[in-house]
């Protein structure tokens, strides 16, 4: 019983403490009014949340940092079909493999902002308002779409909208376990569609690893077909196979 006595007066204590600080916290900011500096509430010159909010940021630009030694700087460039694919990385060098293999396939959600942000630098801007990340496969295991989490890394870089909302209305095997000349039948522009009106918008499109194009090309005939006016598509990556 005492103990319990004695918990109740710490916590009573605690409590009278920390109502006495805000108090006094409120009463210096009537005499000399400060403000947190980023979402300026009164009486701290930055308050506990924004900085969890900095600290975040600072361990992502931490993790964009060493990822940034993977990128060379140099664009590759393929003109596919209707549209123009952008990639940062060249997708057969061991180390990019093994970085794109730990984030898609063992759930290493939290890599996929700083890549965004690392591959918004190597490309320098963009001319589009909305970015609109390649949905995921229909009963497709992944928990998350690695898509998106590098779509969102490059729009805060930008500071462009991301506009998740594209779906697939299909199921189609992967296109990874087909060849060449299967993949081009396998995806249509009518396997997606829109849970927003996109007409008129200028966007761009963004998937992961560009191989054969024909997903992105038929992702952007979808995009054009409802409206939209689709600027040209990045990748994280580029990788090609020979096309008879």
């Amino acid at each position: 019983m005492t103990a319990g006595i004695t918990g109740v007066m710490n916590l009573f204590t605690s409590r009278a403490v920390s109502y006495a600080n805000i108090l006094t916290r409120y009463f210096l900011h009537l005499l000399w009014p400060i403000s947190c500096e980023i979402c300026g509430r009164p009486a701290v010159k930055l308050c506990y949340k924004c900085r969890e909010i900095l600290r975040k940021k600072e361990i992502e630009a931490a993790n964009a940092k060493g990822f940034y030694t993977l990128f060379k700087g140099e664009i590759i460039i393929r003109h596919l079909g209707n549209i123009i694919v952008y990639s940062a990385l060249y997708y057969h060098d061991i180390n990019v493999k093994t970085v794109i293999h730990r984030f898609k396939e063992d759930g290493k959600k939290e890599m996929g902002h700083p890549l965004g942000v690392c591959m918004a630098r190597t490309f320098g801007g963009t001319e589009a308002d909305y970015i609109i990340p390649a949905p995921l496969r229909m009963n497709s295991e992944r928990k998350y779409n690695q898509v998106y989490e590098l779509a969102r890394g490059m729009c805060d870089y930008w500071n462009v909208e991301l506009l998740d909302t594209a779906e697939r209305t299909r199921e189609r095997p992967h296109q990874m376990s087909l060849g060449a000349k299967e993949r081009k039948n396998n995806v249509a522009p009518d396997d997606f569609r829109f849970k927003h009106d996109i007409k008129g918008l200028r966007v761009a499109i963004v998937d992961d690893v560009c191989t054969t194009g024909y997903t992105l090309t038929a992702f952007s005939e979808a995009c054009r077909r409802a409206g939209a006016f689709v600027i040209c598509a990045y990748t994280l990556s580029s990788s090609s196979i020979e096309i008879n």
